[in-house]
């Protein structure tokens, strides 16, 4: 599940599975990752499992996914969680 989400999130948005889990902080990136943390942890994943794939403290997980929250409308957000789903 999620290597999957991972993968079709990369191929979705064209950004390498290495830059999602890196330490990048483009706008893009950030949001795209912010997006799949948060379709993780909508299937269940905890917050540290999410973390450790990330290579990040589960308080950073936890702070994404607060971002996310507060980006959901924005439509080019809206664009990013619709293209990893």
């Amino acid at each position: 599940m999620t290597i999957f989400t991972l993968d079709n999130a990369s191929k979705a948005t064209g950004i390498p599975i290495a830059d999602l889990r890196g330490p990048i902080r483009t706008r893009h990136i950030c949001w795209t990752r912010y997006a799949i943390m948060e379709a993780m942890r909508q299937r269940g994943m905890s917050t540290p499992a999410i973390g450790r794939l990330f290579h990040r403290d589960h308080s950073t997980i936890v702070s994404a996914l607060r971002q996310a929250e507060k980006l959901r409308g924005n439509p080019a957000f809206e664009n990013i969680r619709s293209a990893i789903a």
